[in-house]
């Protein structure tokens, strides 16, 4: 996902002996980026978009200040309070958005693969019709023979052939029923599948709901 890789930045050297964090500019403003930490410090960046992902290094000894460090490099001081753990709501929208269309291709794509299955087992049905067709009227040529006929011998070449016609068209018959009901088993399979990913994106929008109306934090006043 596009939130994992945004984690994955290269370390950089910290002069502090702290740990570095990850954090979220919030999605109210943009935010600035002074030299120090306070109000009346020379601005470097006119302001930090929302959802732009930054390193923090350290924190004023009020705590009003962070010390942070952007991906392209720019690293100065901003306000605490605008700084998340959390990514802001379009954000996660936008990954919402990439996973769903996903899931529906997935589902589409399952979909007509059970309806060419299901119309291939259908035609499989029609065939295993028309192979017990032709077995009953085989048996019922071969009764036939063996009633009127008075060679013995002709009788018995002709009903081995018969026979071995009849077994060989009962073999692919019971071949093409063991297809049917593989077909038939895929089939429920998939959907079982699909009911399973129609699970998993409601176990999703679950989640992620409670984030889409975060709470307003106070503004200070500051330019």
């Amino acid at each position: 996902m596009l939130i994992s890789l945004l984690f994955a930045l290269p370390s950089l050297n910290i002069p502090t002996g702290m740990t570095q964090e990850t954090r979220y500019i919030t999605d109210t403003i943009l935010v600035p980026v002074r030299e120090g930490s306070g109000p009346d410090e020379v601005i470097i960046n006119q302001g930090l978009p929302s959802g732009t992902l930054v390193l923090v290094f350290r924190q004023s000894e009020d705590g009003e200040w962070t010390e942070i460090e952007t991906r392209t490099g720019t690293r100065g001081w901003i306000r605490s309070k605008y700084l998340q753990i959390d990514p802001p709501v379009a954000l996660l929208m936008t990954d919402i958005q990439v996973e769903l269309a996903q899931v529906q291709a997935e589902r589409d794509r399952l979909l007509n693969q059970m309806n060419a299955r299901s119309s291939e087992a259908d035609e499989a049905d029609e065939t295993i019709s028309e192979l017990n067709a032709v077995i009953e009227s085989t048996r019922a040529e071969l009764t036939e023979i063996k009633r009127v006929s008075s060679a013995t011998i002709e009788l018995d070449l002709m009903n081995q052939q018969l026979v071995a016609e009849l077994e060989s068209e009962r073999s692919e018959s019971d071949l093409l029923r063991l297809e049917n009901v593989r077909l038939r088993e895929r089939i429920s399979n998939n959907q079982i599948l699909d009911g399973a990913l129609a699970v998993m994106l409601g176990v999703l929008l679950a989640l992620i709901a409670p984030r889409l109306w975060p709470s307003k934090k106070k503004s200070d006043g500051w330019t």
